[in-house]
């Protein structure tokens, strides 16, 4: 009898426990799919802690309203984890914080989880309203001593269950690569549930999980000359040439091209495609063509992999490491070789330089500095005559994304010097960048594409749901079509082209409002299709003499092996004849025999042709195109990858270059290793 007076006397704790519980379960079953929780002692710990210790208050309201309070608490938690899920397709991460203004610059609409919303308010509501019906009349309780004594204990035992199941969420950074490398998890929250993985985010920035490894271990990982890449047969067909890469925000293929594999693609013919995309489809036909390329990413992590070829695992290179030494970027490697003084090395963005904290990163990358949408509404003022027109508009104060062509046709001198020097010129571009309905800076663009499509087609635009979003992103492109014809008849009209080697690529898929979902009709594992395509986004080289040699020999320019964001910065090395120590860069030159593995850092996935895995040796998406052989050469090259990434955190983590000596030693090494004086 005792007992069954005790339990009635505590059902709001029991109620509050089953609740906490059971919102954990279906807001992880409503992202990932999955209502068990594979590892929920982190979980389970805190809510037995906060059960037994809101036991020891006296006042049944007072509990009533506490444990009332954290499943709220909890319950917004969730909903703000899954609408980043959502949005992103991330787990929540500490690190978001420092984004977190940047990332809702970006934002065009938040999208509610509906399960996540109304299962919580749902639960929330029932245990107030039966809460405040049994708390009516019988408010104070008596807590007694042995009581409090054992309330405490168990309260100690959550506590200590949760810190002891703290250390498998990120354990020691032996283990932490291990699980990269044989994990059987799909998903962090399925795994650990929402509230899990927010106290080990916090577990992890407190105890700085970082990578244990002497100095003389690491040194002889950087410089094995045994992992410096053979030369490819196009190997310094670039070579003492201007580099010039455009970063091309949310750019596809389809963007241009017509194909079958984009089933939703707008419904016009090659030719009119060819028309409306003059200089698209020029660059197309005159570059080698990475039909594989694959992205998977958000821009700043794009952007530091183009231009470093390696990221960490747990922080962001902008905010986290921007005062880092870092002598192995391309810019840098440049100056080794050119000498400081003879290379111009300069970046453009068509929005704000504190975006993403550029303006301090980009000059760690070895860039004299970041021209930013200000800079260039500067430059287009000065010297206007009254009643001109000026080059550059900003519209982004207005609320409009700026026009890429504006940019190039403001800062081309600075972008692409004719005085003899050499230069280093990295863009990236903006127009591209979501707001896929109608502008008022693009009605020109709106009025060309609506003219080539009809009244009937128009009318099929607008019977599809979807069919409008993709209208005017392939107006959009038309604007950026024009800012590549800005570039490419610049550099011919300063003699330039010739001599110069241009990089074109998408940063990623056009994932806003689910757009390159529609347009490939792919939308999640069970797809018909292959899964891993909806990542697949252009990546273009234009080169003048290598395009001559790859006829010369016989070669296509077509290159159609599985490449990824990571081999920009080793193909260019290996175009420009500059050889480079292997293991500091995760990707390889698309030339080369050897074919990547993509490792996401924003999504924390491995990707290949394929085949999708949150750990190498256990992935969970693997398409039947999928041979044994190329399952085989994935998980050999992923294992490469994992140890290259091991090591390169260390690398970030210690700001390792930040000495004179190991600079020194990286420029020395890099100078015996390619014979420059």
């Amino acid at each position: 009898m005792k007992f069954l007076k005790w339990l009635k006397a505590n059902q709001l704790a029991f109620i509050y426990f089953g609740f906490a519980m059971l919102i954990e379960m279906t807001v992880v079953y409503a992202v990932e799919g999955t209502f068990f929780i594979q590892r929920p002692y982190i979980f389970i710990g805190f809510v037995f802690a906060a059960t037994a210790l809101v036991l020891l208050l006296p006042n049944n309201r007072t509990r009533l309203f506490v444990y009332g309070g954290l499943l709220i608490v909890q319950a917004v938690i969730d909903l703000v984890f899954a609408v980043i899920y959502d949005m992103t397709g991330q787990y929540f991460d500490l690190g978001m914080l420092s984004l977190r203004n940047d990332a809702f610059g970006t934002l065009e609409s938040i999208p509610v989880n509906p399960a996540a919303f109304f299962l919580g308010l749902f639960f929330c509501i029932l245990y107030f309203v039966y809460g405040l019906r049994i708390t009516y009349e019988e408010r104070h309780l008596h807590v007694g001593r042995w009581s409090a004594f054992f309330y405490a204990l168990a309260s100690i035992t959550g506590v200590s269950v949760m810190i002891g199941s703290l250390a498998s969420f990120f354990p020691a950074d032996t283990d932490k690569y291990e699980e990269m490398r044989n994990g059987n998890t799909t998903g962090l929250y399925s795994a650990y549930g929402m509230i899990g993985n927010l106290f080990g985010e916090i577990s992890k920035s407190i105890s700085k999980d970082e990578v244990s490894l002497s100095e003389e271990d690491l040194e002889s990982f950087i410089y094995n000359y045994q992992e410096v890449p053979a030369k490819t047969e196009y190997f310094g067909v670039s070579k003492g040439k201007n580099v010039v890469t455009v970063l091309a925000e949310s750019f596809e293929w389809y963007a241009f091209l017509k194909n079958e594999e984009y089933p939703n693609a707008l419904d016009l013919t090659d030719e009119e495609l060819a028309t409306l995309y003059p200089n698209l489809t020029k660059f197309y036909n005159e570059s080698v063509v990475m039909t594989n390329f694959h992205s998977r990413e958000k821009t700043d992590i794009s952007e530091t992999l183009s231009i470093m070829g390696s990221y960490p695992t747990d922080a962001y290179v902008n905010y986290d490491y921007a005062d880092n030494a870092m002598p192995n970027t391309l810019p840098n490697i440049l100056k080794i070789e050119a000498g400081e003084e003879n290379l111009t090395a300069r970046s453009f963005h068509n929005g704000y330089k504190s975006f993403y904290n550029r303006e301090e990163a980009h000059v760690t990358f070895g860039f004299e500095g970041l021209t930013d949408m200000y800079d260039m509404e500067k430059m287009a003022m000065e010297g206007l005559l009254e009643g001109e027109k000026p080059t550059f508009i900003n519209y982004d104060d207005e609320g409009e994304r700026n026009l890429d062509s504006e940019m190039i046709e403001t800062a081309k001198d600075l972008m692409f010097p004719a005085d003899g020097s050499r230069f280093y010129t990295y863009v990236t571009t903006i127009t591209m960048h979501g707001v896929y309905y109608s502008r008022e800076n693009l009605q020109e663009e709106k009025r060309r594409i609506i003219e080539t499509l009809g009244m009937e087609r128009l009318f099929n635009i607008a019977e599809k749901d979807g069919a409008e979003v993709l209208l005017y992103y392939m107006i959009t492109a038309l604007e950026f079509d024009d800012a590549i014809g800005a570039m490419m008849n610049d550099l011919e009209k300063k003699g330039l082209l010739d001599d110069t080697v241009i990089v074109l690529f998408g940063d990623h898929n056009a994932y806003y409002q689910q757009l390159s979902n529609y347009v490939k009709n792919i939308d999640d594992y069970d797809t018909k299709g292959k899964f891993t395509d909806l990542y697949n986004v252009p990546f273009m080289i234009y080169d003048t003499d290598l395009i001559a040699e790859m006829e010369t020999k016989g070669e296509s320019r077509i290159i159609d092996k599985f490449t990824c964001t990571a081999d920009i910065v080793p193909t260019l090395l290996d175009l420009l004849g500059i050889q480079y120590f292997g293991n500091l860069y995760y990707g390889h030159s698309v030339f080369s025999k050897d074919a990547s593995v993509l490792y996401s850092r924003a999504y924390g996935n491995f990707i290949y042709d394929g085949v999708v895995s949150r750990s190498v040796n256990n992935p969970f998406y693997i398409h039947k195109s999928v041979t044994e052989k190329a399952l085989s050469d994935y998980k050999k090259e992923g294992d490469v990858l994992v140890e290259k990434i091991k090591y390169c955190d260390y690398v970030f983590q210690k700001n390792y270059f930040a000495t004179k000596n190991n600079l020194a030693q990286f420029q020395e090494e890099m100078k015996k290793l390619n014979g420059w004086d």
